[in-house]
């Protein structure tokens, strides 16, 4: 039971110790979303604006990357014009990006894969509204890249890319392939910072 208890506390000890040598970040941030989407059977497709809201965690570890783990509620979407009618698509996700970051100075490089879980989907025709969440899939795969910036204060500027791959159509029921495609504008506020300093300009 003793030999137990200190192998315990030795591990506990030694962890507590690692994540002391590294820098944990954790803060919130949200933005603007410039969204479309790529539709197989429909040309001349646009873009509408969206936000994003959320927060983030950021460890930096003992090597080239750190990884910094998001979750942020996002609109997004496309409009375009079928038999002369306006019709937008307007779709909601609790998104979910997990990414490699890399700081150089005050500005960083991140990149990584996104899964976002679809919350909520309408489409309008000519204003008019209707729910079309069971003709999508409730899940998405992306791949995100980005560059930040820090700012004074604690504060933060990103611009992202993020492409989607998946399919989002349900092919029993759309014939067609859908695809999310957005740009990202943030500011993002670090809440904790905490672990071991380097000499930089926070």
């Amino acid at each position: 039971m003793i030999k137990k208890s200190l192998t315990i506390f030795f591990l506990a000890l030694v962890f507590s110790n690692f994540l002391y040598s590294q820098k944990l970040e954790v803060g919130l941030k949200g933005g603007s979303n410039l969204a479309t989407q790529k539709l197989s059977s429909i040309q001349g497709v646009e873009s509408i604006t969206g936000y994003h809201l959320g927060g983030f965690v950021y460890i930096k570890l003992p090597f080239l990357f750190g990884i910094q783990v998001e979750g942020q509620y996002s609109t997004q979407g496309s409009e375009f014009l079928v038999n002369q009618l306006i019709n937008k698509n307007n779709l909601s996700y609790l998104n979910i990006p997990i990414l490699f970051r890399n700081d150089f100075g005050p500005f960083n490089f991140h990149f990584g894969p996104q899964f976002g879980l679809l919350t909520d989907a309408k489409l309008s025709v000519n204003g008019v509204k209707n729910n079309f969440k069971n003709q999508l899939l409730d899940r998405d795969f992306s791949f995100v890249a980005g560059l930040g910036v820090r700012l004074p204060a604690n504060f933060g500027l990103t611009l992202r890319y993020v492409k989607g791959l998946t399919n989002i159509s349900d092919t029993n029921i759309i014939n067609s392939e859908t695809k999310n495609t957005m740009f990202q504008i943030s500011i993002r506020y670090s809440i904790i910072k905490w672990g071991k300093k380097k000499k930089e300009n926070e």
